[in-house]
């Protein structure tokens, strides 16, 4: 028979291991809570980077700025996130004297309060004012920053799309009508080709009738409020969406700068690179430091006892590998931005480049035998399309459509384009023209070669010069959806 003494030992015994046994319980609990909030959490970022979105009015330069730099630095922030209010961010070595309540709070105050670092080798500074100058202040807003850089790199794609609409040229719908997959059949293909050029052209001729035509004093006065209807446009606000994305770039480099206090280094990234290539360690550098003191003040008995800890901050090592990455990135954006707007400027500001593009493309429709005797004989006529038919908005339209629905499409719109303007401008047929002869006489009566009349009844030419809506008249493509 066991003694009293004996069971009571049990008893405790027991209890101890009921105790461990509930604890590792709870441990698996509050384990099993956490991967719960983490896949919500995961879910809930791949549902908030839905929204960003890339249309096919722009080319992939852009797209590297305003949608895969944005998803990334936003999927950052997700992460950095749930490691700092799903873990443990910070952790310190206290007291033996301190109670678990005590060393959570004293965690918990270090991480809302701030940290400072000091070399191992040296000795903590005496004065209070010299430690609150070495504070790091910055980890705890690493999440919010890179929101906020994701929320800068889509400015300049929100302008974007909010000013080119207003033109009246749905350049996306366009483009998109452009790259649908069903135009790799022949009947669908010419449908949309037809009706591509209508709209081109349409929209086209809405900016020179909304400039002559202002109904209100104020935009007759002010002129300015009539730039959404100039020929260039759209092609001005695209070359300063351009700029903005470049000047975009600057700002979130000097602001990684401001937002870490780099104030040993004035370019943050090539100094932590100088480290990296010679050896040099956040123990040295002080970059990042893992190893951070805390101090607080507790009132006992109505006084006041300060306690200095020594902290880890593991969350720095990811904070140090995010904003290298992040650096680089930045580095080869801007480069990669800057060349582009420099080629956009290039082949957007000189009339010859426009010139060059018509023609080259006009070239490929021709007699594929006489290619030059297309370049000598309709030179002016050419000159003439581009001035007064496409402008510098329409040379814009053409090449967005090269970029992204290819070379072929953009040919055999421009050639639409073309035997409708020349069905506009019959006195500049050639007599050997015998295809565009054919054309106009099809649409607009008879045709003759060119120093002679056409035949057009009344009707026919009202329905010739009259220009429909834009929008009403892309929403009236028979059998051609329009991508929204």
């Amino acid at each position: 028979m066991p003694s009293a003494q004996q069971h009571q030992s049990t008893l405790k015994n027991g209890g101890r291991r009921n105790q461990k046994g509930h604890g590792r319980e709870s441990s698996g609990y509050h384990h099993a809570a956490v991967v719960e909030v983490g896949a919500m959490v995961l879910q809930n970022m791949f549902s908030a980077l839905s929204f960003l979105h890339y249309r096919k009015d722009d080319d992939f330069v852009d797209r590297l700025s305003y949608f895969y730099t944005s998803s990334f630095l936003i999927m950052m922030a997700v992460l950095v996130s749930f490691k700092q209010f799903g873990g443990r961010p910070l952790e310190c070595w206290v007291p033996a004297q301190f109670t678990a309540s005590w060393e959570a709070y004293t965690e918990m105050y270090c991480w809302a309060q701030n940290t400072y670092w000091v070399p191992i080798d040296q000795d903590i500074p005496v004065d209070i004012s010299e430690r609150e100058y070495r504070q790091i202040s910055y980890y705890q807003w690493v999440p919010f920053f890179l929101l906020l850089q994701a929320f800068l790199y889509y400015i300049p794609c929100l302008m974007w799309r909010l000013m080119s609409d207003k033109s009246g040229i749905r350049l996306n719908d366009i483009v998109q009508m452009a790259t649908e997959k069903e135009n790799i059949e022949p009947d669908y293909r010419i449908r949309t080709i037809e009706s591509l050029s209508r709209h081109i052209e349409s929209a086209l001729r809405y900016q020179h009738t909304a400039t002559s035509r202002t109904q209100y004093t104020l935009h007759r006065v002010f002129k300015c409020f009539n730039m959404r209807y100039y020929e260039s446009y759209v092609t001005g606000m695209y070359l300063a969406t351009k700029i903005m994305y470049v000047g975009n770039i600057l700002t979130n480099l000097v602001l990684v700068n401001k937002f870490l206090e780099t104030d040993e280094y004035s370019i943050y990234g090539l100094g932590v690179l100088r480290d990296l290539l010679f050896g040099r360690t956040w123990i040295e550098s002080g970059n990042f430091p893992r190893v951070t003191l805390c101090d607080f003040e507790v009132r006992v008995l109505g006084n006041n006892q300060r306690h200095s800890v020594q902290c880890v901050l593991v969350i720095n090592i990811f904070n140090e590998k995010i904003f290298i990455l992040i650096w680089l990135w930045f580095t080869l954006l801007f480069v990669a931005s800057t060349l582009d707007m420099l080629y956009w400027f290039s082949i957007s500001m000189f009339h010859r480049d426009r010139f060059r593009f018509v023609l080259r493309h006009l070239e490929l429709t021709s007699d594929p035998d006489k290619p030059e005797l297309f370049r000598k004989e309709k030179r002016k006529q050419v000159e003439h399309f581009l001035r007064t038919y496409l402008k510098v908005d329409g040379v814009l339209v053409l090449r967005m459509i090269a970029l992204h629905a290819g070379v072929m499409f953009c040919t055999e719109i421009t050639d639409a384009l073309w035997k409708r303007y020349l069905s506009q401008h019959p006195e500049n047929l050639i007599d050997d023209d015998s295809s565009l002869i054919t054309f106009a006489s099809s649409r607009f009566g008879k045709v003759k070669p060119r120093r002679t009349m056409v035949t057009i009844n009344s009707q026919q030419q009202n329905d010739a010069r009259t220009s429909p809506d834009p929008i009403q008249e892309i929403s009236r493509m028979e059998n051609v959806p329009l991508a929204v």
